[in-house]
């Protein structure tokens, strides 16, 4: 991406490094790279969680141990972008809207993890990331406007548009989770943890609508096993979820909606809610399936520090 930044000519030693961490909660990947952007390793581990924030010492434990899995020394960590399940907000740095992960609340997390890193950190929104990590790299390369629309445990989307992360005021841009669909919405929102988008296609209203199936990885096998009631439930899903993608393409127009997360990265959904979509706008919308799959968020915040780095060098 940017030549030899990063690396000594002369023994080919890569001499600073950069740490995306996309941070879940139930688990944690987080991978390390050099200044071009190749990654250099990765590791994966579950939350942990508990008083008084454990997953900040756990974040700082992994910097260090990417950097020994790599090769490197921990001093040549020049930055470390972070994704979280949350709206983060460009004016505070404060983490909100993150019902399965405890953030502190009263200091941002990229102070707290700079503190304990000595060393550059941003945290931005997860899917954000991963809309650019595909807008640099993946199946939205060499666009200026790109949406990634996940669909998986929750629902989220990232935005990409003239080149740059869309945040807006509070942090809260492409909190699709919260739009109001199906019926008697002034009812039923108030009484939704999660918001009534992502009660209709996050897992669990997938279970819930189909007890008989043990989860979504069972359904989505059984699919490909024929199952026509399977077949059925995940035709119905992208149907409640091509409703969410129109909204996306006639507010935002972007040049592509790249679709990801364990559910979206199913080609059988992807088929169906290309589908669905169809009749829904008078104007042709691209899709393209994640070329990051489960990685998506971690190569984004990895892509990132890159940008960051880079940048400011």
């Amino acid at each position: 991406m940017h030549g030899t930044e990063g690396i000594d000519a002369a023994k080919g030693k890569v001499t600073a490094a950069v740490v995306g961490i996309d941070l879940g909660g139930t688990k944690i990947l987080a991978g390390i790279a050099d200044l071009e952007g190749k990654v250099l390793a990765t590791l994966r581990e579950e939350t942990a969680h508990g008083p008084g924030a454990p997953v900040l010492d756990q974040m700082a434990a992994l910097v260090g141990n990417l950097a020994i899995k790599a090769g490197l020394d921990v001093a040549s960590v020049c930055r470390v972008v972070i994704g979280v399940p949350s709206a983060v907000s460009p004016k505070t740095g404060l983490a909100s809207l993150s019902p399965n992960l405890a953030l502190p609340e009263d200091r941002p997390l990229a102070e707290l993890m700079s503190d304990r890193l000595r060393l550059p950190v941003d945290v931005e929104n997860d899917v954000n990331l991963a809309a650019f990590g595909e807008a640099v790299a993946g199946a939205g390369r060499g666009l200026d406007n790109v949406a990634f629309l996940s669909f998986g445990t929750g629902v989220g989307l990232g935005l990409v548009v003239d080149g740059r992360m869309l945040r807006g005021a509070f942090g809260r841009a492409g909190e699709i989770a919260y739009l109001p669909t199906g019926s008697d919405v002034h009812r039923r929102a108030p009484r939704s943890e999660n918001g009534l988008f992502e009660d209709e296609v996050g897992t669990r209203g997938v279970v819930s609508r189909n007890p008989d199936i043990g989860g979504v990885r069972e359904l989505f096998e059984r699919a490909e096993a024929g199952d026509a009631t399977a077949r059925e439930a995940i035709d119905d899903l992208a149907r409640r979820g091509s409703v969410g993608l129109a909204s996306v393409h006639a507010l935002i127009d972007p040049e592509v909606t790249v679709i990801g997360g364990g559910i979206g990265s199913q080609p059988w959904f992807f088929e169906r809610i290309r589908h669905h979509l169809a009749p829904l706008l008078p104007f042709d919308c691209h899709l393209e399936p994640s070329r990051h799959g489960a990685e998506a968020g971690m190569l984004g915040a990895v892509l990132n520090a890159v940008h960051r780095e880079t940048r400011r060098a």
